[in-house]
This record gives structure tokens, C-alpha cells and sequence, in this order.
């Protein structure tokens, strides 16, 4: 999430925020650090860091009611750190991989700001490349499923195709879509 702040006719501030998602390995903390570099004060929180302050029971998402629950929960709790961010003037980039349902909670949670959500999706063999470096834990199986999830995501503002672009790049296009 990436929040801008506008001057308003009154003289007060409106903040616009950005989430970035993405599959596993779309580029999404690099791309953060990308913008975070350009901006004046600014704060990346990383929902899957927020969810893993669970440790008893932890839950992946995949598993059922109570892996959503925590899910839910890692957002709350990541809005809740956005918002603190914001009150005391910082940019804010949340990253996350999210769901149509997710991106409801995300604007439930939200809804004083003017929500954009951008998705960086590279094609699925990029994304398999990335994996294998990054040494994720996850299984084939569970990042082809991540891919799909996004691919038909609908709940976007932009979608970016970020497999022949650099993060600055990247970091450049997003900042140009908010700033619009």
C-alpha cells in the first residue's frame, strides 16, 4: 500500500493508497524498496511478516477456516500499522497477495482512503524462475495455484507486466498511476 498525499482546496491533506500483489516472486519487496526509495518518509509493511506474529497455532492461508481467519486478522492488524504510519506523515506500501475477498477486507478496513491496488504479474515461467532462486518453501503445486489466484483477480486498478521491466521502472510507472 502506497499512500500519496494531495493538497485539498482547505488546506488539509487527502491520502491515496496503493496496495501492490502479486504471486510469489512477482517482484513485489524489491518493487516496494524501488518506490520507497523516491519518496521523502516511508514505511513497506509485509502482510505475510504481520500474519507470521501468530506462531500458535500458524495457519496457512490454504487451511480452511482458520487459515482465513488469521488472514483476515493479518490485515486488520496491517491496516491498523498503515494507519498509524499515515498519522504521522509516512508513505505506506502494503504488500500482499490478495484475493477478491481479501480486497474487500482491504477496503472495508480502508475506506477513509482512496484505495488503488496494483497487480504485478509476470508470466507463470518468470515466476517459476524467481521461486527457484528465492528458495521459497512453497510447493509447485501451491505457486502455480498463487499465479492463478492472481491472474483472475478482478478487484485491480492496474495490472503491470513487470517480466522485462526493472523495479525502478516499475517503481516509476506506479508512481506516475498515483499521481495521476
Amino acid at each position: 500500500m502506497l499512500v500519496f498525499r494531495f493538497k485539498e482546496t482547505d488546506n488539509s491533506f487527502m491520502s491515496r493508497v496503493l496496495i501492490l500483489t502479486g504471486p510469489a516472486g512477482a517482484g513485489k519487496n524489491t518493487i516496494a524498496h524501488s518506490i520507497a526509495k523516491i519518496r521523502e518518509k516511508c514505511a513497506v509493511i509485509d502482510i505475510d511478516l504481520v500474519r507470521w506474529m501468530v506462531l500458535q497455532p500458524h495457519k496457512a492461508p490454504w487451511e480452511g477456516e482458520g487459515g482465513m481467519l488469521q488472514v483476515k486478522l493479518g490485515i486488520k492488524n496491517g491496516c491498523m500499522l498503515a494507519k498509524n504510519f499515515i498519522e504521522e506523515g509516512y508513505d505506506v506500501i502494503i504488500l500482499d497477495v490478495i484475493s477478491d475477498e481479501t480486497a474487500e477486507v482491504y477496503k472495508k478496513n480502508l475506506k477513509e482512503f482512496d484505495l488503488k491496488i496494483c497487480l504485478l504479474l509476470q508470466n507463470f515461467e518468470e515466476i517459476q524462475k524467481r521461486n527457484v532462486i528465492k528458495r521459497t518453501a512453497l510447493t509447485e503445486g501451491r505457486i502455480k495455484e498463487l499465479y492463478q489466484m492472481e491472474e483472475n483477480l478482478t478487484v485491480f486498478d492496474k495490472k503491470i507486466d513487470n517480466t522485462n521491466l526493472s523495479s525502478e521502472e516499475v517503481a516509476n510507472e506506479i508512481s506516475k498511476f498515483v499521481d495521476s
